[in-house]
């Protein structure tokens, strides 16, 4: 393995803990569109008051640094630009059919979808299908050599 591909790695889960280290401020609509210092963000409260822009920016936000800093570890690990343009591809299925649907229910909160809303936020917000595409790739690459 190069250090080109170390340095990948690294990237990608340097940048992931700092996401999830400091996910309380990832505040884009601040820096974005107010030019000010991000403040803590505090969503958890009452989804009434949620002010619908700058949650929609925050999350578009943090959901495309998780799955940028998931490519750079993807890519660091195979080396190979397939690998990389896939995985754009389900980011970018991620970022226009997921994530709407992620934000729709949580700022509709349709009666009934509590549950439904917490595990897609999982699935969205962190990278967990980024993940899910290392073990495949390795199986995919595995079942090639044979």
């Amino acid at each position: 393995m190069t250090l080109t591909r170390w340095f990948y790695i690294a990237l990608g889960v340097s940048g992931l803990f700092l996401v999830y280290l400091f996910q309380d401020y990832l505040d884009f609509h601040s820096i974005l569109f107010k030019a000010k210092l991000p403040q803590k963000l505090d969503y958890a409260t009452s989804y009434a008051d949620t002010e619908t822009f700058p949650f929609v920016v925050n999350k578009v936000g943090r959901y495309l640094f998780n799955d940028l800093f998931s490519i750079a570890i993807i890519y660091g690990i195979f080396g190979e630009k397939k690998y990389a343009r896939f995985a754009m591809y389900v980011m970018f299925f991620g970022l226009f059919v997921l994530l709407p649907i992620y934000l729709w229910l949580y700022l509709a909160q349709p009666a009934g979808f509590s549950s439904m809303i917490s595990h897609l936020h999982r699935v969205v917000m962190n990278p967990v299908l980024m993940m899910l595409l290392i073990p495949a790739f390795f199986f995919q690459r595995k079942s090639q050599v044979q």
